[in-house]
């Protein structure tokens, strides 16, 4: 019912590609930083297409499998990541799109892998395709999904309620910092504060990448230093403010919480320590996640066409912002982090809708929906 396919494309050093990942534990494929070919190691991409099944051998035991959605076909992923296509005549697409989200399915793919330790385990494609899925008739298999479809459909409008209440925050940080009359650049409260290291090929390495819209840091999966074209990468530090170069004006900034600490980002992640005695650190977490702030960037940017935007050091430091007295910002940033605190009590239903979706799953794909 699955058939191995690629479509794969000659990478060329001075081409850009867009390229994807996969999230672990089925929250599907992410786009990752728009890349010259001359920044990748591999020589060569697979191109995706709607519709086509594909997995990370390195994390499919933990879920990471998808149905490509319209929106990533033709952007480009590594051989690390098989695709193939589905066979309409026997097997619904809709209904092994969410069979693939099945915590149960991943489980037995857990059990399928190979290699040394959790973190090493890979799942071979003969073993992927060896896998047991249930399978009734195409006419049962399209009422499983109808009812999948309207289950998943109400739990995803409830997430979309809850990305609105994030909006209202940030209405509210808009107001507050709008509203400040002190001005000051950048450079009167960050000092660049780099700490390189030299890549050993035969060391792992944990990195990161940060979010656009202000989102914050995110973990990218452990990387060997053999896989990185890198030689030296940037140690985050705990408490330090950190950007994109290349996304900055997408509001690709943070402050680097405690559990990024240590972490490593590559050269286009610049790092500064933070003038304490000029600026409150909670103040600038929210000051990093303000939809103003992006935006001045995003007139900083120089280069040719909106995804080639970079903001260099100096114009980030050039920047103005709103900056006023010590007790001032801390007063900002308590009524900031007690909005906030609100916003996030509600994400912590997230556990609870997590809990029904797996409910369905086991229903749909053991006879009992």
């Amino acid at each position: 019912m699955l058939t191995p396919t690629k479509d794969a494309v000659t990478v060329v050093e001075d081409a850009q590609y867009e390229t994807a990942g996969l999230y672990s534990y089925a929250r599907g494929l992410f786009r990752r930083p728009v890349i010259f070919g001359s920044e990748t190691n591999y020589r060569q991409y697979n191109r995706l297409r709607s519709g086509q099944i594909v997995y990370s051998k390195l994390f499919g035991w933990e879920g990471a499998v998808a149905s490509v959605p319209e929106e990533f076909d033709g952007i480009h992923v590594s051989h690390e990541f098989p695709t193939f296509e589905v066979d309409d005549t026997k097997l619904d697409p809709r209904y092994v799109r969410h069979y693939v989200t099945w915590p149960s399915f991943h489980a037995a793919l857990s059990k399928e892998a190979s290699g040394m330790g959790s973190r090493r385990q890979r799942v071979k494609p003969e073993r992927f395709l060896s896998s047991q899925i249930p399978l009734p008739d195409l006419l049962e298999q399209r009422r499983i999904a109808d009812k999948l479809d309207a289950a998943m459909g109400s739990i995803s409008r409830v997430v979309q309620l809850k990305k609105e209440s994030d909006a209202l925050v940030r209405q509210h940080a808009d107001a507050l910092f709008g509203s400040i009359a002190e001005q000051r650049p950048l450079s009167s409260v960050l000092d660049e504060s780099n700490d390189f290291v030299a890549v050993s090929p035969e060391k792992k390495y944990r990195t990161a990448g940060i979010l656009n819209r202000g989102r914050g840091l995110f973990h990218r999966p452990v990387i060997s230093g053999n896989e990185t074209k890198y030689p030296r990468y940037n140690q985050l530090k705990s408490q330090q403010f950190v950007y994109s170069k290349l996304f900055g004006w997408e509001g690709s900034l943070a402050v680097v919480s405690a559990d990024f600490n240590g972490i490593h980002v590559s050269h286009e992640f610049p790092t500064f320590d933070i003038d304490e005695e000029v600026a409150d650190v909670s103040y600038m977490t929210h000051l990093a996640r303000w939809d103003g702030l992006h935006h001045r960037l995003k007139d900083q940017g120089s280069g040719m066409g909106s995804r080639r935007q970079r903001v260099n050091v100096s114009r980030l430091l050039a920047t103005e912002v709103p900056l006023p007295s010590l007790p001032a910002q801390r007063r900002i940033a308590e009524r900031l982090t007690l909005a906030r605190g609100v916003a996030e009590a509600g994400a912590r239903q997230d556990a609870d809708l997590e809990t029904l979706r797996k409910g369905l799953l086991d229903a749909a794909f053991s006879g009992r929906l």
